[in-house]
């Protein structure tokens, strides 16, 4: 009995009483700090709530993992051993631990920075990539495209990305339709027929009193006219734009405004 009690006194590092005080002082520490924390997390709005709660638990149960770890003499022998025979997988796993690090880092400077949050539109033009924001990490962030595909993006390339946020607060947002008609046509008629369609759609949002029409192009075979059109929101623009398309459409075809596309003559 007496020679179980030392083989149990040996595997902690300063005798098996002291190692499991030390141990359950930990544990009560990591407890309390966590308990704590995630009190004044919840109390206070934070913008990312669920991340921090996420990476406090990370770092707490790490910390009191490797705080146990430290009172057993076995576990410092295992160490020892894996670090003397696993050259490659320690090149490895440093590697990878260098790769998880940039993205921590980087996921604590988007938090920071706050380019942009959780329900925001963004478009990452490198990479033509555009997605509503469902989620952010420290480690990713998560994008629910058009096609509602979710696609988990390394904050280390969103650090580094050019960034274009869609839903940023403003005032209105500004957008353009354009419409190419030909050479033939009234342009005068027609850019009144395009400023009467989208003054009277119920999105539109009369910020500047009016809607400007600009000849923009002269193509091979027509002219662009391109109208700036006021709205709430990025989502109200494109429902916008879709709709005056189909009417100012209709509205040519009635006025005799021809919208020119390419035409294929077979002569016999």
């Amino acid at each position: 009995m007496e020679e179980i009690f030392k083989n149990i006194d040996k595997l902690f590092k300063n005798g098996a009483l002291q190692g499991i005080i030390t141990i359950v002082i930990y544990i009560i520490l990591i407890l309390a700090v966590n308990k704590i924390m995630t009190k004044v997390i919840k109390r206070k709005e934070f913008r990312y709530r669920e991340a921090l709660l996420r990476t406090k638990s990370i770092l707490l149960w790490t910390l009191l993992f490797f705080s146990v770890m430290s009172q057993l003499t076995f576990m410092q022998d295992i160490a020892a051993t894996v670090l003397a025979g696993s050259g490659i997988v320690a090149v490895v796993v440093g590697l990878a631990s260098q790769e998880a690090a940039g993205n921590i880092v980087s996921g604590m400077m988007i938090f920071v920075s706050k380019p942009f949050k959780v329900g925001d539109t963004i478009i990452l033009k490198e990479y033509n990539l555009r997605g509503k924001v469902n989620e952010v990490s420290l480690s990713h962030s998560v994008l629910e495209t058009l096609e509602k595909n979710l696609i988990m993006v390394p904050n280390t390339i969103m650090n580094k990305a050019i960034i274009e946020n869609l839903t940023y607060e403003t005032e209105y947002k500004i957008a353009y339709l354009s419409m190419d008609v030909s050479y033939e046509s009234d342009l005068e008629q027609a850019g009144k027929i395009m400023k009467e369609i989208i003054m009277k759609h119920p999105l539109y949002l009369d910020v500047l009193h009016d809607v400007p029409i600009h000849c923009i192009e002269f193509k091979d075979s027509s002219i662009t006219l391109r109208a700036k059109i006021t709205t709430k929101s990025v989502d109200d623009s494109f429902q916008l734009c879709s709709d005056c398309r189909i009417s100012i459409k209709k509205a040519f075809d009635e006025a005799g405004i021809e919208i020119p596309y390419p035409h294929l003559s077979i002569q016999k």
